[in-house]
């Protein structure tokens, strides 16, 4: 009798894949999440590994989270999915095959794989494909959105030197800055001076120029400070609740230059400014609601938002049922 078949080797499941299996992949800045569901929108398998920012990371370091990727996705599903779907929050818009190549170096070989923002995914695990837009605020800021015509539409993201009005990272720093022109004598006392002390552990104020300065810290360490702006306002300082609104603020000039472009009023979001601020948002509500746009939840996760466009690249159709099981996921 003739012997049974080997099983296939790591290095043979590389070069197969299924086209009865999805993945979408949620690259952050420093985690990545990873969701492979069936055509029925069964979430099969879901795990979190290290960034795929390349930017942050460098290629090579991006190159070794994706294989590790790979060799867990053949791990779980023997192996491949027909289509991978990723939103990384190094690119700002689609990625061309070669930058797809360069990043991945072939170890989702022969799948279909697609790469964009991040801030695109947001998109879909609101809209789902549909027209609609979607406002993320919460270390940077930014808008983007799709029209009738399904054109995609951004507004904001230029970084914390060019902008991010509206964001964690500005309201910290525009509460710094309160407190530096307080304990200057420049504007009258607020209750951020003592809280920036306490939040950068200074001895004396001058000691935030090498905290900030030497060496030059990240846009998240700074950005890390905004709650406590916000918990002086709630113990009842005098400037806090004016940097709160002046971000709402410049959070509803964003909001109405994306729900223009995509002439929609269909407006959710994202972040942790946004998730956690009360009263930001609410005032942001407030501002909106004036103009017949209401701020929304999305329904699905960013990572569901990559799954939802694997279905789309793939041809796959959303039904009732596909988008029912989806939001079993959590």
């Amino acid at each position: 009798m003739p012997g049974k078949p080997d099983k296939p080797s790591k290095s043979d499941k590389l070069s197969l894949c299924s086209a009865q299996l999805l993945c979408g992949i949620d690259g952050g800045g420093t985690s990545t999440k990873v969701v492979v569901s069936n055509l029925e929108g069964q979430v099969l398998h879901s795990f979190q590994t290290g960034t795929i920012n390349h930017y942050g990371s460098g290629i090579p370091l991006a190159r070794e989270t994706f294989a590790a990727i790979a060799a867990e996705l053949i791990a779980k599903c023997d192996c491949l999915p027909g289509t991978i779907f990723t939103g990384n929050s190094a690119l700002d818009g689609l990625a061309d095959d070669v930058l797809v190549g360069e990043l991945t170096d072939g170890v989702f070989h022969p799948s279909k794989v697609v790469f964009h923002s991040d801030v695109y995914i947001a998109l879909l695990s609101f809209t789902m494909g549909k027209p609609g837009a979607v406002l993320i605020s919460g270390t940077g800021s930014m808008a983007c959105g799709i029209d009738e015509g399904g054109v995609y539409h951004t507004a904001g993201g230029w970084g914390q030197v060019l902008g991010d009005e509206g964001s964690g990272y500005h309201l910290a720093l525009e509460g710094i800055k309160a407190a530096l022109r307080a304990h200057d004598g420049l504007s009258e006392p607020t209750l951020l001076v003592d809280r920036v002390m306490k939040f950068f552990e200074l001895e004396k104020m001058s000691d935030l120029i090498d905290k900030i300065y030497n060496p030059p810290v990240k846009k998240s360490f700074i950005a890390a400070f905004a709650p406590e702006v916000d918990k002086a306002a709630a113990d009842g300082d005098s400037l806090a609740p004016g940097l709160l609104e002046c971000e709402a603020e410049w959070l509803y000039k964003l909001a109405l230059a994306i729900t223009r472009k995509c002439k929609t009023r269909n407006l959710g979001y994202y972040g942790s400014v946004l998730n956690k601020n009360d009263r930001i948002r609410s005032k942001l509500s407030a501002l909106l609601s004036k103009q017949d746009i209401s701020l929304q939840l999305p329904r699905f996760k960013p990572e569901i938002g990559a799954v939802i466009g694997a279905f789309h690249e793939s041809g796959h159709r959303l039904s009732d049922s596909v988008i029912n099981n989806l939001s079993k996921y959590s």
